[in-house]
């Protein structure tokens, strides 16, 4: 079993499968494995298989809103996919407790149904002074590997007494994140675009309490080594931002999720 030198056509190695491979091998010794379709050799008292590329440049898809179909690139080794769930919407602020209305929840992202799949931030109470919506959680499943991240929760809300308040910022996550109503009795700051983000509370006047921030969608960072042909993906909405109260100010919305797909050649 020895390699082939033309100077015309080059070297032709010797080739096995991953069943035959050469049980007393040596230090650096190389073959053609046929079962991976790529070269072996054998290092450090192991096989191991011989990375290649073609040179083609990774080939990246986004994917801001909706739902529908993702096709894996022809001859593509393997797929990166980043996502997150919308941000819930931030509270209303109001002069009495729990007037107006809390933030929507934020809709769950998915890859692939029930491959990958990470859930929005809860909404933020709307004129209250407790705790604002809760992150969302990230899945999953083989054979995807890879890790998640928990959404941030909500700001939590406050009563303003004699003076006035801004309000609970919304929840942060690794794409961006959301903050409070800018002042006095201003409108809650919707989150960024597309990172996930809560919706920040709306503010309150004198002796009003404000609304608290929206929590943001969880976050998924995988890899799938063997890609199949197609994916159904959906894209997480926007928590809907909470309506004022009397002498409030409304919440803002969340923030839209986002997938975004890397395919390796």
């Amino acid at each position: 079993m020895t390699a082939i030198i033309n100077g015309t056509d080059g070297i032709t190695y010797p080739s096995w499968t991953t069943a035959t491979r050469p049980a007393s091998p040596t230090a650096g010794q190389m073959g053609f494995n046929t079962t991976t379709g790529l070269f072996d050799q054998y290092i450090s008292g192991a096989w191991q298989s011989v990375p290649y590329g073609t040179g083609a440049v990774p080939q990246v898809t986004t994917y801001t809103s909706g739902s529908g179909t993702y096709t894996t690139p022809t001859g593509a080794k393997y797929l990166t996919v980043q996502l997150v769930g919308g941000g819930g919407g931030g509270g209303g602020g109001g002069t009495t407790l729990y007037s107006g209305t809390g933030g929507g929840t934020g809709g769950t992202t998915t890859f692939g149904t029930s491959l990958l799949s990470a859930t929005g931030g809860t909404g933020g109470g709307s004129a209250t002074f407790g705790p604002g919506g809760n992150g969302g959680a990230g899945t999953i499943t083989s054979p995807a590997t890879g890790y998640s991240i928990y959404g941030g929760a909500g700001g939590a809300a406050w009563y303003a007494g004699a003076g006035y308040n801004s309000a609970g910022g919304g929840g942060v996550n690794p794409l961006g994140g959301g903050s409070g109503s800018t002042g006095a009795n201003t409108t809650g700051n919707a989150g960024a675009n597309n990172t996930g983000a809560g919706g920040g509370g709306g503010g309150s006047g004198t002796s009003s309490f404000t609304g608290a921030g929206g929590g943001a969608g969880g976050y998924i960072n995988a890899i799938i080594s063997s890609p199949s042909v197609t994916y159904s993906y959906l894209v997480g909405t926007a928590g809907t931002a909470g309506t004022a109260g009397s002498g409030g100010s409304a919440g803002g919305a969340g923030a839209t999720g986002i997938i975004i797909v890397t395919a390796y050649f």
